[in-house]
């Protein structure tokens, strides 16, 4: 990626739940495409069985997705999307190529409450995720459905996460798309 006005890609990865119109992180999505210049290609697949998920099937989905892009990128992920990343980097490593990660609302999976070992982060994250140029990690404080220690779960693991708290940002995230450019700026020019 030419950091000076070539194209910059954005891999986004969606929350779990239907992907429609007005559901899961379909709103935070159109936010992004409306404000993020035209050299940026956003790219933001269907993850299997989003109203199902497993993590096996997004692991691997992650991983095909994360090696198609030529070329420098960032990888955004909201709710489960962020969590299935930095799962998906621990496991198959840090590509090269990857400029930083910027997550939004992404539950500690291991919390109380969150006891799903498959989604969960292996023992050894710090140091497989120690490659990891830029963490940025986005919360908003009127989330409903994930707790607010949860970005401070992750920092601890991974002391190199920089966590922003967003003022009146819900779940769902729909008005958080300014907030993200600015995480992403703060990854790469755009």
């Amino acid at each position: 990626m030419d950091h000076y006005g070539g194209m910059v890609t954005i891999l986004f990865i969606h929350s779990a739940g239907p992907q429609g119109p007005g559901e899961g992180s379909s709103a935070l999505l159109t936010g992004l495409r409306a404000i993020l210049p035209p050299r940026v290609a956003l790219v933001a697949p269907l993850m299997p069985k989003p109203d199902a998920p497993e993590a096996e099937p997004w692991l691997m989905a992650l991983d095909a997705e994360m090696r198609a892009i030529e070329g420098d990128f960032v990888m955004l992920g909201h709710s489960l999307g962020g969590s299935v990343i930095l799962q998906t980097l621990a496991r198959f490593g840090v590509p090269d190529r990857l400029l930083g990660v910027v997550t939004l609302a992404a539950p500690f999976w291991g919390a109380g409450g969150w006891e799903m070992e498959d989604f969960a982060l292996p023992h050894d994250a710090s140091t497989r995720l120690r490659a990891l140029p830029r963490l940025v990690i986005l919360q908003g404080d009127a989330d409903e459905v994930v707790e607010k220690n949860h970005p401070n779960l992750y920092q601890t693991l991974l002391p190199q996460a920089l966590v922003t708290v967003l003022p009146g940002i819900d779940h769902e995230a729909s008005l958080a798309a300014p907030a993200v450019l600015d995480a992403l700026k703060s990854i790469t020019p755009l």
